[in-house]
């Protein structure tokens, strides 16, 4: 695909999550302006309008365009701006991620470009360019934004050619979000990344620094390659981003690595100080969610669901504690109810953090009655005495 100018872009046409998308053009331009407030306003553009909580908009495709060029500006390459390239990399992964695949291709194809209605599609786009009311779950509308997942996807290999460009950046934080960045692109459909994970592999296999060596572990994952050979890194989390590849789902090493790493959760999750994209928030949720699935047993997993229950709180359920207690109850208990050793253990660590109970949250609640437990502290610690 031709590279892509802001001058080439009727913008006139296109629009974000706050309206048209007029004032794009200028946010664009003060990314390499001398303008410190303008800069940040146009990030605060970036990740606010034209990519808004992970939904795109039909000025996302070519902002996106315009913004993978900037990577390799002369402006935008001094050092001075290297928290600026790993921030436009960190929001091309963004956008990577709004046209991954959550529908067939055929069903995204068959909104996009109805057999009929084609001639309301134009009054639509008028209308939301208008500012007018607007009906966002009519046929029209949701062709245009099927349109905008269709047009992320043709660009994706552009994109993915600006984002490898900064796999070998000075700086260490830009490589590690271009390497997250590449690895997102990449899973979406059409995408060739050809020797992307040779290059990774021997980008690991030189690095020093462990969080570079994790988000090639991460992307190698995500690419389908069982990095085996890194369970042995002398760094716990290079080992255990490594053992998260799902093609070592099946390997005991790595299940071994994985239970290890939340034997401590919260020595785990300081193991990263800089955010990798392809493990979202905590490290340790990604460790619990994948031991639940690969382990045999739950008393398998009661060492790691004892550390867990140990540091966490009600905020969490939903990513750490809760799953471990659907491994420890996978049915609901009976009348009487009747706990093992594991079972007894692990609802005692629970009840024994004060920072599990709180009546007023509603999601601990869900996972307690799907374990057939009541969510009432006084209530389980009676089933354990």
């Amino acid at each position: 695909m031709p590279a892509m100018h802001a001058a080439d872009i009727d913008w006139s046409r296109l629009f974000h999550a706050y309206g048209p998308a007029s004032d794009t053009p200028a946010h664009l331009r003060a990314l390499t302006g001398p303008d410190d407030d303008a800069r940040t306003g146009a990030l605060d553009h970036l990740w606010s309008a034209v990519i808004h909580q992970g939904t795109p908009w039909t000025v996302t495709p070519p902002a996106a365009l315009v913004v993978a060029e900037l990577l390799t500006d002369p402006e935008t390459m001094r050092p001075a701006n290297d928290v600026l390239r790993a921030i436009l990399l960190d929001f091309l992964g963004e956008v990577a991620e709004a046209a991954l695949p959550d529908t067939p291709e055929d069903e995204i194809r068959a909104v996009a470009y109805p057999a009929s209605g084609e001639d309301e599609i134009g009054p639509a786009l008028d209308a939301i360019l208008a500012e007018n009311e607007v009906d966002w779950d009519g046929d029209a509308v949701q062709a245009i934004m099927a349109r905008v997942v269709l047009d992320l996807r043709a660009i994706a290999p552009t994109l993915l050619d600006h984002v490898t460009a900064c796999l070998d950046d000075p700086d260490l934080r830009v490589r590690v979000d271009a390497t997250g960045a590449a690895g997102t692109l990449a899973l979406i459909p059409g995408v060739g990344a050809d020797g992307l994970a040779a290059r990774l592999e021997g980008t690991a296999a030189r690095s020093g620094d462990h969080h570079e060596r994790c988000a090639a572990m991460l992307t190698l994952g995500a690419l389908g390659v069982a990095p085996r050979a890194f369970l042995a890194d002398p760094h716990p989390a290079v080992r255990a981003c490594a053992a998260l590849a799902p093609a070592l789902a099946a390997d005991p090493a790595a299940t071994r690595e994985i239970l290890a790493a939340l034997r401590d959760p919260a020595e785990a999750d300081s193991w990263l100080t800089i955010p990798l994209r392809l493990v979202p928030g905590r490290l340790r949720f990604a460790l619990v969610a994948a031991a639940v699935e690969r382990a045999e047993s739950f008393e398998e997993l009661l060492p790691a669901a004892l550390a867990i229950a140990g540091m966490t709180s009600h905020w969490t359920v939903d990513v750490d504690w809760g799953p471990l207690l659907t491994a420890a109850f996978p049915a609901p208990v009976g009348e009487p109810p009747v706990l093992t050793p594991a079972q007894r253990a692990y609802l005692g660590a629970l009840v024994a953090n004060d920072e599990i109970w709180n009546p007023k949250m509603v999601n601990p609640i869900s996972w307690f009655r799907a374990a057939g437990l009541p969510y009432e502290r006084e209530a389980c610690r009676r089933l354990i005495s």
